[in-house]
């Protein structure tokens, strides 16, 4: 693992035991890992005990949340409403503040976060400040495997760049994601060298036969579902009835793809059950087949929420960022963005579009008024961590 600790990185791995709960830090000045707050073993079981309380309120009130599209909004908007507590609570129970104390010199700028069990299923990166630019790793043994790949030797504004896109694949009774359009139309006019898979075109055949063909950035659009109780068949949701799955994508050699961007709902793992070993999804499998990053989300993100951090996203590798970096920037700004600036990025957006575009001009014209009828101009209407701590960036910095 020391292996993947460079000059301006640190590891923090947490560990799960029936009995305890620890966090080590690996750092490029240490030769041994830190074990934070190595105290009496009695301290590191209270402190699982008061992790596994929080994990079963977490899974009860974003069940209820979840319930809460069919039922009644009053129980979605009690998860949200406590979100931001709820991540207090777990920042103290790992204390973070401790963790951030022990690598907070000038020299330590990236964090790589290597979560065990339950871990996976929740933003630990919201919990660090602002200043870190922070990745996943499901695992060091697949780092040490991915830093292995031949390396890139492209930007993201260079032309002959392959982009697949697959776009909201439909299913009878889904709703319409008109935000999912614009994000689609609006990030395909990005890449020249484009091939898109409609939402009526996404079938498994499809699918499956465009992934191998050497691209470098896979953008799915839609629904995904993590399964407990069989990984394998973990899955991307296609039109009707198809799905790809896990079992389905490692059969892939998928090297070639410097991003795989799953801009679906849950794509990173979902569900109220607890893991009890080594977590495996669609982000891992992904990486497993050579993938060097994965940008997913952890819960159902709000569709113009999601939209809009995708489209900063993209923006940002083709502006020279790295992916983390460009993640945590697109993140960052969602967070801070005012009605009044977001009203003009708005605007901006609609200048680019062609005139044939009229429905998607008209659509985000509409967003525009709507937000400034609704809002004061100072508002951040998607400050809350519901709007942003889902996106997750998964592989080595």
């Amino acid at each position: 693992m020391k292996k993947l600790v460079k000059n301006y990185s640190a590891i923090v791995y947490w560990h799960l035991s029936p009995a305890a709960l620890h966090t080590f830090i690996l750092k490029p000045d240490s030769p041994l890992p830190i074990v934070l707050a190595e105290t009496e073993f009695s301290n590191q079981t209270q402190r699982l005990y008061k992790f596994e309380n929080w994990v079963k309120d977490w899974n009860e009130q974003y069940a209820n949340s979840r319930k809460g599209k069919d039922d009644s909004q009053k129980k979605e908007i009690n998860w949200r409403d406590n979100l931001e507590g709820m991540l207090e609570k777990l920042s103290n129970i790992l204390d973070i503040s401790a963790i951030v104390t022990e690598i907070n010199n000038n020299s330590i700028q990236n964090l790589i976060l290597v979560p065990h069990r339950d871990l996976h299923r929740f933003p630990l990166h919201a919990l660090f400040p602002d200043n870190f630019t922070i990745t996943y790793l499901p695992t060091a043994k697949i780092a040490l495997k991915q830093s292995k790949l031949p390396k890139w030797n492209h930007t993201y504004n260079d032309s002959t760049v392959k982009f697949l896109s697959v776009e909201h694949p439909f299913r009878s009774g889904d709703v319409s994601l008109e935000f999912a359009e614009v994000e689609s139309e609006i990030i395909a006019r990005m890449f020249p060298n484009c091939t898109r898979i409609s939402s009526e075109q996404a079938t498994q055949n499809a699918v499956e036969s465009a992934l191998p063909n050497n691209y470098n950035i896979f953008h799915f659009t839609g629904h995904g579902e993590y399964n407990f109780h069989n990984p394998a068949s973990s899955e991307l949701k296609l039109v009707e009835k198809d799905k790809i799955t896990l079992e389905n994508i490692c059969k892939f050699d998928l090297r070639s793809y410097q991003v795989v961007t799953l801009a679906a709902c849950e794509t990173a793992i979902t569900g109220d059950r607890t893991i009890t070993s080594e977590y495996v999804g669609l982000t891992s499998g992904f990486i497993g087949c050579g993938v060097s990053h994965v940008v997913s989300t952890l819960w159902t993100v709000e569709s113009a929420a999601s939209a809009l951090v995708m489209i900063e996203f993209y923006q940002g590798l083709q502006q020279g960022k790295t992916e983390a970096v460009a993640l945590r920037e697109a993140t960052n700004w969602i967070r801070n963005i005012t009605v009044d600036e977001l009203a003009k990025w708005y605007t901006e957006q609609i200048a680019k579009l062609p005139e044939n575009q009229s429905i998607i001009r008209r659509f985000l014209q509409r967003q525009a008024t709507n937000l400034t009828n609704k809002f004061k101009i100072s508002k951040t209407p998607y400050n809350h961590p519901y709007y942003w701590a889902a996106f997750t960036i998964t592989g080595n910095l």
